[in-house]
């Protein structure tokens, strides 16, 4: 049944269009990925789908009774604790824990950090049992590897419909059932994930460049008749020379895009063999200690990645390490060459009361001819050279961030969760000029796919200090099973199902026991999947089996942990 029927809507502002005669449908079960740069109005589309905004032009027609679900790029919580918010469904508290949130359920929402806002109003999002349709923008955003991988299981087993804007590949390629592209060159609609719209989109271009190269092989061919024609012809045939000649020269679309990010105008400064050497550093905060014993001694061809929970301590370390946080005990020291750029996840570097040419230029300084060029090229448009930050949307607030950390020329860069909001386009130019970046790089991230990209180790920060988690599908795996730090409340399961003191045959008989467990769970999954699959299910029936799906997912998902532990333990008492 579809649940929306979106029929050539167009919308844009008085000097731009950002998207035309658009049209799509949405039915029960359908998870739609919408894609497109910066600017290209995927959260107005969100917005409009919504009804918060009218289209310019077309049709959105919604089923009768359409329930909606919203979360956008900017939540507004309202009042009330984090708890009271949330409430006390088992969805709600899955959501809190997955998500991170369990140690601030009684603080009030309007205090919290900007990133755990965000986690609190996806979860208000998701634990909506009335909700027919998801709308949801950047939600993987602040969210660490257990949040992730608890919204996949959400957003895959989720009755009705959802529409996304991601720019979180592995998440488009799990999740998606089909893909919105919004172009300056139209709207495309591609059934299938991350892979099927690299397909379409990669078929697109190859048709484009051979329907190109025909028309000025024609075009060519008919200019060359053209002026071979008889001397007496010569006065007749102008205006078809003419036409000839603006045939071979075509105007490009109006695109902010029509070049590569300018990222190789960046150089570094040059790095000697001491970079940072970070000892036995421990930091608290309010009375909670964070790191405890970090010690880190960067190389100048760095490239390491950093995971954790939500509240492990990850940005604090960065702090610690740009120089902005003083550790409580411990030391930092810096070689004499180091130039530390920080590109942090919220952008508190940008005042979001100067304009664009005042972050460049500096404040009260006009562009000079270079700097225009290098934001042309950072795409940002004329028009938006005078704009205040607080205007531009997320995306291209972290650009901008972006292009004046890099203008510093660094030789020690930090990222902290740099896919935050940047579009697809700008994260490939960004991993492709990290691969020549000749420098030291830590990145805090738990886009999957940009750290593979970029970072040659990885690591888990927490209580243990510093823990290495390998590189690849090693890191999710070991993230799961080795290390305490990526496992919220994991050293109290731990001690509880892998007491010493147990003899092999106790672990034998508990380990018999544990794969009974997941042969049932694995049974009941099985079922709730195929009962899914009916077409004729009425929407109670399937919201009651979503909920059993949802929650036979996660006893499958704590017999698989007991199972590693006590396998574990008898492979060290073997």
């Amino acid at each position: 049944m579809n649940l929306l029927d979106v029929s050539n809507i167009s919308m844009g502002f008085p000097n731009k269009e950002l998207f035309s005669d658009l049209s799509f449908t949405v039915k029960e079960g359908e998870r739609v990925a919408v894609l497109g740069i910066n600017g290209a109005g995927k959260s107005t589309l969100l917005a409009v789908l919504a009804g918060v905004d009218k289209p310019d032009r077309g049709v959105i027609r919604r089923r009768q009774n359409l329930s909606l679900s919203l979360l956008l790029q900017r939540p507004n919580l309202g009042h009330g604790t984090v708890g009271e918010l949330l409430g006390d469904s088992w969805e709600a508290k899955a959501a809190m824990d997955r998500f991170g949130l369990t140690d601030v359920a009684e603080r009030q929402a309007s205090i919290l950090s900007g990133g755990e806002q965000r986690r609190v109003a996806l979860a208000m999002a998701l634990k909506d049992k009335s909700a027919d349709l998801l709308l949801l923008d950047e939600p993987t955003n602040h969210l660490d590897f257990q949040g992730i991988e608890y919204l996949e299981a959400v957003l895959q087993t989720f009755p009705g419909g959802v529409i996304f804007v991601s720019h979180d590949r592995q998440l488009v390629e799990q999740v998606a059932t089909k893909t919105v592209e919004l172009t300056a060159n139209g709207s495309f609609v591609t059934v299938g994930g991350y892979e099927a719209h690299l397909a379409a989109q990669a078929d697109r271009h190859r048709k484009a460049e051979r329907d190109e190269a025909t028309r000025l092989t024609l075009a060519r061919k008919e200019l060359a008749w053209l002026q071979r024609g008889a001397r007496a012809r010569r006065r007749k045939p102008k205006s078809r020379l003419a036409v000839a000649h603006q045939t071979l020269h075509v105007e490009e679309q109006d695109d902010t895009r029509e070049s590569a990010l300018a990222l190789e105008a960046f150089g570094q400064q040059r790095l000697g063999k001491k970079v940072i050497d970070v000892e036995e550093i421990s930091v608290s905060i309010q009375e909670e200690t964070l790191l405890r014993g970090v010690t880190l001694k960067l190389a100048p061809n760095e490239r390491l990645g950093i995971v954790g929970p939500n509240g492990s301590g990850k940005s604090t370390f960065l702090n610690v390490i740009a120089g902005y946080v003083t550790p409580d005990q411990g030391t930092v020291d810096y070689g004499a060459t180091v130039r530390v750029g920080y590109f942090d996840q919220m952008g508190k570097s940008l005042d979001q009361e100067l304009t664009v040419e005042e972050v460049i230029a500096g404040p009260g300084s006009r562009l000079d001819h270079n700097q225009s060029a290098l934001l042309r090229q950072f795409w940002f448009e004329a028009a938006t050279h005078r704009a205040r930050i607080g205007t531009l949307s997320g995306g291209e607030q972290r650009r901008l961030q972006l292009l004046a950390v890099l203008a510093d020329e660094p030789n020690v860069l930090l990222l902290d969760e740099p896919t935050n909001d940047l579009d697809i386009d700008t994260l490939r130019a960004l991993e492709n000029w990290l691969d020549d970046f000749k420098g030291a790089l830590v990145v805090v991230s738990h886009d999957r796919v940009f750290l593979e990209r970029v970072a040659e180790h990885v690591v888990a920060i927490g209580g243990e200090g510093l823990v290495p988690l390998g590189l690849g599908e090693t890191v999710w795996e070991n993230s799961k099973t080795e290390s305490p730090s990526l496992k919220r409340s994991a050293p109290s399961r731990v001690k509880k199902n892998s007491p010493s003191g147990r003899s092999m045959s106790t672990l034998r008989h508990l380990l018999n026991d544990v794969e009974e467990e997941l042969e049932k769970y694995e049974t009941q999954r099985d079922r709730y999947a195929s009962s899914l699959d009916d077409k004729e299910l009425s929407y109670e029936a399937r919201q009651e089996i979503s909920e059993s799906f949802a929650t036979t997912l996660e006893l499958l998902k704590q017999a698989e942990q007991r199972w590693l532990e006590i396998s574990e333990e008898m492979e060290r008492r073997a």
